[in-house]
């Protein structure tokens, strides 16, 4: 499943003044409620920032809202203010010629946030923030910032 806002409607959405590549560290905070990456995703959303992120986030918010049995629903809600990017044989390949060191997960994240270019990765990973940088990505951390 794709949000109603997938790719073939992301050039209207990443026209806009910011541009963010969610990571699921910091969606699942959002939801959850964390104060300070709730203020900062507020202050984005006033801002008319647009979002992006994978059908990965997706589905690891998924599999977060199940184990701790609450709605998903709630992920669906969320994820529609996105523009999500496909996972396809060829991000598979992109991920795995990252050379630093990363889990496969955060590879995939990473191989996406590439892909877009000129997003800003936000996350709260340590690992995904330090290889993120390496291979040229702007990097944000709003529960540290």
């Amino acid at each position: 499943m794709t949000s109603d806002r997938d790719e073939a409607g992301a050039d209207d959405r990443l026209g806009r003044q910011n541009l963010w590549y969610l990571d699921t560290s910091v969606a699942i905070r959002i939801l959850l409620g964390d104060p300070a990456t709730v203020d900062w995703w507020n202050a984005r959303v006033r801002a008319g920032d647009a979002f992006v992120g994978s059908q990965l986030l997706r589905l690891e918010m998924i599999r977060v809202f199940r184990r701790e049995d609450l709605d998903t629903q709630e992920v669906d809600d969320f994820v529609t203010q996105l523009t999500l990017t496909d996972v396809d044989n060829a991000l598979l390949n992109e991920a795995a010629a990252i050379t630093p060191h990363v889990k496969a997960l955060d590879a995939l994240h990473v191989a996406s946030a590439r892909r877009i270019g000129s997003a800003t990765v936000v996350t709260h990973d340590g690992t995904m923030i330090k290889v993120a940088e390496q291979v040229g990505l702007s990097v944000l951390d709003p529960v540290a910032d």
